[in-house]
């Protein structure tokens, strides 16, 4: 996403210098509260950060003084890695328009619960103004005159209360006017005063309903502030809005604002893989097999750590890095592992495995989980206080956005991510400092992430660059002081004179250009019921259940990029078998067939309006091929194992023959 700031900064730097001309008296006695008393261009200590302080001076300048080529129609953008304190933005914005601008109303949008009661214990009674010092002495109000009121919580609601609040929180759906809940929030609001809207984890803002919300709020929308450290979606869209600061993970590096990433990834010689009769369940035979050869398989790269051999492996390497992490707390506090999982059945077998196997006490969070549940995985801190513990939290998705842990130490990935935004949120759920009083500020604090390399994750560690570090003995124990050097300086703009405009395109193009024509969609197949049916699979499904690890690659943020090393710290794990109920099995082919459909049918280029019926014929299929035509709930578990891990392949099939899907979505129902 472009910065449109760049071509503003000469004039803002100017600004800045000058004692910001232009800007309101009510402003400039604002910033000199927060500011330094030796240095005005910087803030005081105990208030702001100085990118904190940063982003609030391009907010004024861009409202104050660019108004119309900046903050309007859609507003302002501020891309702030995780960690970098976005609230602690928003509230000294709340607290200078309201002084400058007698702004009264705020509203404060999120995209789910977990991002609501982060914000909803920050804002409450004021406690992020008073914490930071945000509010001057002379002001007319207090912290606690921010009166909160959260939609959808257990505190008192109604217009009465929505209206009498300075600050409304609630999540986005709840304005939704295709709910009877959300028409009458919206006309609360609409009824009420002028407002400024913080758009919190504005990624997910491109969604339609989400886009006509905030759309009919306009008329009374003063000014609209959105905040994310992800603002470039998986699906190439945008927030509308105009960013206009970027603080990104290696400037928080630069300033020790975060925790450093270390990578670590087991190095593989030989894979045992063990055949079974997917009729019968009876094993047919073993194989050994080098690891250079593996591909020709075509497992798929989940399998390579949610098969009970390479998951236990994998959890090995995880709960050492957590012992590692635990001596660096010093009783402090304590470290958590965060799994993340692909799917709820893999899920709750991680927990299993972490509980049983190891002795780990573990915190599963997935879709099904109660409000009791999520709500303990953000009092992670709380719970150690009473005396339990938790040293892991598994989850499938559920925690991403809006769930700060400090105390995560460890990441274990138990699933491929292909959005670069899904893995980004992820990875961030790490890299937020612990902050005590007994940690000291410059405390060098790391955030390890354990990876196989048959997930392909390259990509995602690539955001940062990449560079080798060679001739390190295999059996060197990590050490955050020695091996991980001073962070990057951080990179500033320094000719903005120099950024350009770009044009916008004329609609007329001068030249020859070769035109890609748009691949056409199969004809759809008449016969796809015939075609269905003589889909054959294997007789035998394969497991992986040895993998041979020599040893342990790690790999560092530093200042020169990705920097690697090795160690030889992979331990060796007695295996145990994890049984997993029928009925579990049954729902995660239930989801697994949903989400399927879903995929094909996307790639067909049809919509998901056909996705149950391209379910009920995949759910069939399965049923005929690997159930014995029994139904999920009422199949033999063998059956209901070799249907699991045929999955791929069954979309891999379905999906390689041309005009079978759009055979599925024309004549289905014929």
């Amino acid at each position: 996403m472009f910065n449109e700031f760049g071509r503003h900064e000469a004039a803002f730097d100017q600004w800045v210098k000058g004692d910001f001309p232009g800007a309101k008296a009510e402003t400039v006695e604002y910033l000199r509260h927060l500011s330094d008393p030796q240095d005005d261009a910087r803030p005081r200590e105990g208030t702001l950060w100085p990118h904190q302080w940063d982003s609030l001076l391009r907010i004024i300048y861009a409202y104050e003084i660019e108004r119309d080529a900046l903050a309007q129609p859609n507003g302002l953008l501020l891309n702030v890695v995780t960690g970098g304190g976005k609230t602690a933005i928003i509230a000294a914005a709340m607290a200078w328009l309201r002084l400058a601008h007698d702004v009264k109303q705020f509203v404060l949008l999120c995209p789910n619960l977990i991002v609501r009661d982060r914000l909803e214990e920050d804002f409450q009674d004021g406690k992020v103004f008073a914490d930071r010092g945000l509010i001057p002495p002379d002001a007319p109000f207090r912290a606690d005159d921010f009166a909160l009121s959260t939609l959808g919580s257990d505190r008192p609601r109604g217009w009465a209360n929505l209206l009498g609040s300075s600050v409304v929180l609630g999540n986005i759906h709840q304005f939704y006017a295709t709910n009877a809940s959300g028409q009458a929030n919206l006309a609360a609001l609409m009824n009420g005063p002028e407002f400024v809207v913080f758009n919190d984890e504005a990624h997910n803002t491109p969604a339609p309903e989400w886009d006509e919300t905030l759309e009919k709020m306009r008329p009374k929308t003063l000014l609209r502030i959105d905040t994310t450290a992800t603002p470039d979606r998986a699906d190439n869209q945008a927030p509308g809005s105009k960013m206009i600061y970027e603080y990104l993970i290696g400037d928080a590096l630069a300033d020790r604002l975060v925790k450093s990433p270390v990578v670590y990834q087991p190095n593989i010689s030989t894979v045992e893989l063990t055949y079974t009769d997917a009729r019968t369940g009876e094993t047919r035979g073993v194989e050994e097999i080098d690891w250079a050869e593996v591909d020709r398989l075509g497992i798929s790269a989940t399998r390579w750590v949610t098969d009970a051999k390479p998951m236990q492996q994998q959890m090995g390497i995880a709960l050492r890095r957590l012992e590692e992490q635990e001596r660096r707390a010093k009783g402090r506090y304590q470290p958590i592992l965060f799994v993340v999982a692909v799917c709820k059945l893999d899920a709750e077998k991680a927990a299993k495995t972490l509980e049983r196997r190891f002795g780990v006490k573990t915190l599963l969070v997935t879709e099904d989980s109660s409000d009791e549940e999520r709500r303990k995985a953000t009092q992670i801190r709380s719970a150690r206080r009473a005396g339990e513990p938790y040293k892991a939290v598994v989850s499938v998705l559920m925690l991403r956005e809006g769930w700060d842990v400090p105390e995560v130490g460890v990441i274990l990935l138990l699933r491929k991510f292909s959005s670069k935004v899904y893995g980004q949120q992820v990875v961030g759920r790490g890299l937020r400092r612990v902050r005590l009083s007994s940690v000291k500020s410059d405390e060098q604090q790391i955030c390890a992430a354990v990876d196989h390399p048959k997930l392909e994750h390259q990509w995602l560690w690539s955001i940062f660059g990449g560079k080798i570090r060679t001739d390190v003995g295999l059996d060197d124990e990590f050490d955050e002081l020695e091996d991980l050097p001073e962070p990057p300086p951080r990179q500033e703009l320094t000719q903005p004179e120099n950024v350009i405009d770009l044009p916008e395109p004329s609609g007329e193009l001068e030249g020859e250009f070769e035109i890609a024509v748009a691949a056409q969609s199969a004809a759809p197949l008449k016969n796809w019921r015939e075609v269905l049916e003589g889909i054959a699979y294997p007789t035998q499904t394969v497991e992986i259940t040895g993998q041979t690890i020599t040893d342990v690659e790690s790999r560092e943020l530093t200042d020169g990029g990705w920097m690697m090393r090795e160690s030889h710290d992979a331990p060796y794990t007695a295996m145990s078998h994890i049984d997993v109920e029928a009925e579990k099995i049954a729902d995660g082919v239930q989801q697994e067939l949903l989400a399927m459909a879903e995929r094909l049918l996307a790639e067909a280029g049809h919509s998901s309006q056909f996705k149950g019926r391209i379910y009920e014929i995949l759910l069939r299929h399965v049923r005929t091929k690997f159930l014995d035509g029994a139904s999920l709930r009422l199949a033999q578990q063998h059956h209901l194992e070799a249907a699991q891990r045929t999955l791929s392949k069954v979309e891999e099939s379905v999906g390689g023959v041309p005009g079978l899907v759009e055979g599925m979505v024309k004549y289905g129902d014929q």
